[in-house]
């Protein structure tokens, strides 16, 4: 007669149970880690759609390219008008920037900055190309990066179209009194 006896192997399958249990422990963790990586592109389109973030009574804006734009340079006080002075870029088509921005702030955007080329070219036909001060050529160029991120679809919230035609409209002022 034979016998068999089955019992629970001592050290031989300790170390397979010790691993089905960290596997166990760690599966929800990597599986929240890889979904991040696989979409870390959406979550980044996501990020730049975000206006504000608030958290209890922290908050945190998402907006710190116009915020940077803002900072740098402020803009010295007007001047006092003179006889001979350009027109001003305050005024005029307002209407069209709201319906704009109503349809689409990156339209809006891309709307603001054609009146800035607008500007330049006219700049540059005077032949006056280098009389805008560093500050305002820096201005222009961080416009030209945000309009670049606004025509590579990059989300463009309201107040931030808003606040870049401000922008604008303060850069193009300058290009029309050089």
């Amino acid at each position: 007669m034979v016998t068999v006896t089955v019992a629970k192997a001592a050290g031989s399958m300790l170390w397979f149970d010790r691993l089905v249990t960290l596997a166990g422990a760690l599966a929800w963790p990597l599986a929240l880690v890889l979904i991040a990586l696989l979409f870390r592109a959406q979550w980044i389109a996501l990020l730049h759609r975000l206006d504000e973030l608030r958290w209890g009574d922290k908050s945190a804006r998402f907006s710190r390219r116009l915020d940077r734009l803002e900072r740098a340079a402020p803009f010295p006080p007007p001047l006092p008008a003179l006889e001979d002075e350009p027109d001003l870029a305050l005024s005029g088509d307002h209407a069209r920037f709201l319906q704009l921005l109503e349809l689409s702030p990156s339209a809006a955007v891309l709307d603001a900055w054609s009146r800035v080329e607008d500007g330049l070219s006219r700049l540059a036909r005077r032949g006056g190309g280098d009389a805008l001060d560093r500050r305002v050529r820096a201005q222009v160029v961080e416009l030209a990066a945000l309009r670049a991120a606004a025509t590579r679809g990059e989300a463009v919230t309201v107040p931030d179209a808003l606040r870049f035609r401000t922008a604008a409209k303060r850069v193009l002022n300058e290009i029309n009194l050089a």
